[in-house]
């Protein structure tokens, strides 16, 4: 058992590959303390990742997903529309739309069970964050938009999300490993999490102005801000 098992999705058509420096981080600062699932294009895998982290109390779940669900696997050509028999004959076609919802939640019993993905910190009658109350999950944390990727129009720039991005790896990689290293409780984790956060923003704010950096700045602000606990606050990792 380790004291992070991570899940982290695989996804070849919307890159979360920056997510995979908070591996790579890990494994060399905590070595067997931190084991990352990388799931693939495959339902059996899915289900064989699900299963293993049961064995694990603390559960680090990296990539997209939204209010109601966290999303698996996406390959390559796997936004396309296509119908089941495409997709055994081409793995290429292969997306996990729905991976963890209402449905399975509950195999993460008497666990924390930390979310670094979008909106998962929703408080409604179907979110994933309620419905962890509902199944006894001991602990679980949400985060707010957490944007990675370029919209065609927004203010956000793709040089201010580059930055982004490489700030809450910074951030969440030197939290967890903190935590570990503590044995922390996610109370205390997520404070580290807000108080790396803050000082990120220091740096920005006193570094040579750049186009966008009051973006970034806000991005950061509601990262820090829109974290959510549900749960036993003090249950330790």
């Amino acid at each position: 058992m380790s004291k992070i098992f991570a899940i982290y999705p695989l996804d070849k058509s919307s890159s979360t590959s920056f997510l995979n420096r908070i591996h790579t981080f890990e494994t060399r600062k905590l070595g067997d303390a931190w084991h990352c699932y990388k799931v693939h294009f495959s339902d059996e895998d899915h289900e064989r990742c699900i299963q293993q982290a049961k064995d694990n109390h603390f559960i680090f779940y990296m990539g997209h997903g939204g209010e109601t669900q966290l999303h698996g696997a996406c390959a390559k050509h796997g936004e396309m529309p296509v119908d089941s028999i495409a997709i055994k004959e081409n793995k290429d076609f292969y997306n996990k739309e729905v991976f963890i919802n209402a449905n399975n939640i509950n195999a993460f019993k008497g666990k924390i069970f930390f979310c670094f993905s979008c909106n998962s910190n929703r408080n409604s009658s179907n979110s994933l964050a309620r419905l962890s109350r509902k199944y006894e999950v001991e602990t679980f944390v949400g985060c707010g938009d957490i944007p990675t990727d370029y919209i065609d129009g927004s203010k956000f720039s793709k040089r201010c999300i580059a930055i982004y991005k490489g700030k809450i790896v910074k951030i969440m990689k030197y939290s967890l490993f903190y935590a570990v290293q503590n044995n922390e409780t996610v109370d205390n984790l997520v404070r580290v999490i807000k108080l790396l956060t803050s000082k990120e923003i220091l740096l920005l704010l006193n570094q040579r102005n750049f186009h966008g950096r009051d973006s970034v700045i806000k991005q950061l602000c509601m990262f820090k801000n829109e974290i959510k606990i549900f749960g036993n606050i003090y249950s330790t990792l």
